[in-house]
């Protein structure tokens, strides 16, 4: 019996549930309805009009069959009226007015309707919200790429890299912000009208360069952005836009004040695309950063030029020493006066900085660069001729008088520095040795450390 009575109930998801009439749909629920409340009592009608014999527990049977059904229908109905009135209640939340109709159906039907379209607006809504908010997110991580590029620059830039290297990464990061195929930068040459590709992507720099001379030679002396696109056909462009096989185009001037000091081009073969305020603003933002660059280059150049001192030992630099051997090597043929020319080279500077690292190298240069100086006189002109190299214009001393120095010069490195340091010494003269300063400071190099060692002593 037990058995029978598992077999009646169902499991679902591992709960047994028995019958209710709750589970069936609307449909069968009225049918069963209509079932017990009309085709029994035909039924029974039936059998008492034949004549045969009905009891009282059959009526009563019967009757009790005929209340299940009033009752599921009250059921079903009651069900219908709570989902209208709950839909009353839903429109009256959302600010709507409930349909004036009689007949509470078609009341609920126009109900249904209503809620049903307020739905489906509100996903079309949610929709469009879903798409704004990915095209904002969108927009917001292309200017934090954009922000990021310019910070990497401007490290990139503290840490010395050479302007070329960085400006090619400003090339390559805008390339890929933008979806362009080609990226090119140009930049004047100093002291000339000519522009040089710094950085070219995706066509031949030469190529490019050819094309815009030939189409329009007037393009160097544009002053804003210029382009063309699907909205913005300039006739202009029409022609190198067809030799580079691309869609659009566009040319951004690089500034320096109110001067051209170059242009940025970028291109590529999507049809649909347009320049769009922002991609403009990005244009300019890199072109300005890009001038800036150039411009501290080449201020660092000049000021690279003006500069006469050694940074680490405070003697003259080799261009300043370059430059006042000329004009003493000048004075003394035309005076017919000597002049000699000291080298100092650190034999083993290598071995000193694989042994003892760079910064106590440097110590040790530091040092005897001003053991160095204060051994020679007044009018002498001392400095670095590289960073394992010292030198001295010694002004009307021959070459005996330059060995005698070179010779002091030894002896009192020697004592300080003991093994440390070990220097070697070769002195030229004017005019026996050279007339100028490279054929002087060449004789030198090529006779460091293989001159007598009686001459210096």
């Amino acid at each position: 019996m037990s058995g029978n009575k598992n077999t009646e109930n169902r499991e679902v998801n591992g709960t047994v549930k028995g019958f209710s009439i709750k589970g069936l749909s609307l449909k069968r629920r009225i049918w069963i309805a209509v079932s017990l409340v009309t085709l029994l009592p035909a039924i029974v009608t039936i059998y008492y009009l034949t004549g045969f014999y009905i009891s009282t527990i059959a009526v009563a049977v019967g009757l009790a069959i005929i209340i299940l059904g009033w009752w599921i229908i009250f059921e079903v109905f009651s069900s219908i009226a709570k989902v209208y009135y709950n839909s009353k209640k839903t429109l009256k939340n959302i600010g709507e007015d409930t349909p004036a109709v009689a007949n509470e159906v078609q009341n609920l039907e126009t109900i249904i309707d209503i809620l049903s379209s307020k739905m489906k607006s509100g996903l079309e809504q949610l929709k469009y919200f879903s798409q704004k908010t990915e095209e904002l997110n969108q927009e917001v991580s292309k200017k934090v790429f954009v922000l990021s590029t310019i910070l990497q620059a401007n490290d990139l830039f503290s840490k010395e890299i050479p302007s070329e290297e960085i400006i090619l990464f400003l090339a390559q990061r805008l390339r890929e912000i933008l979806g362009m195929k080609i990226c090119c930068i140009n930049l004047k040459e100093d002291s000339s009208d000519i522009f040089r590709a710094i950085s070219c992507l995706g066509v031949e720099a030469e190529k490019l360069e050819q094309i815009i001379l030939q189409e329009n030679k007037n393009i160097y002396r544009i002053k804003k952005i210029d382009t063309y696109d699907k909205l913005n056909k300039t006739p202009a462009y029409a022609s190198i836009v067809k030799e580079l096989k691309i869609s659009n185009f566009g040319i951004c001037p690089i500034l320096s004040k109110i001067q051209t000091i170059g242009f940025l081009i970028v291109g590529s073969n999507d049809e649909e695309f347009t320049f769009s305020k922002d991609n403009l603003n990005i244009l300019n933002l890199f072109s300005q950063n890009i001038a800036l660059i150039w411009e501290h280059k080449r201020l660092s150049l000049k000021v690279d030029e003006l500069e006469v001192f050694d940074y680490l030992t405070g003697l003259y630099n080799i261009k300043y020493i370059e430059k006042r051997l000329t004009e003493e090597s000048a004075r003394c043929v035309s005076y017919q006066r000597p002049c000699g020319f000291l080298l100092m080279k650190i034999s083993n500077y290598t071995y000193c900085q694989e042994e003892l690292g760079p910064i106590e190298v440097e110590k040790l240069v530091k040092k005897a660069a001003k053991i160095f100086k204060e051994s020679l006189r007044a009018i002498d002109i001392a400095g670095r001729a590289d960073s394992d190299s010292l030198c001295a214009i010694l002004i009307e001393k021959n070459k005996r008088q330059s060995q005698a120095v070179a010779g002091e010069l030894k002896a009192k490195l020697n004592g300080v520095f003991k093994d440390q340091l070990k220097v070697n010494f070769a002195v030229a003269e004017n005019p026996i040795d050279g007339t100028t300063a490279k054929e002087l400071m060449l004789f030198a190099q090529s006779h460091i450390g293989t001159q007598d060692s009686n001459e210096i002593s």
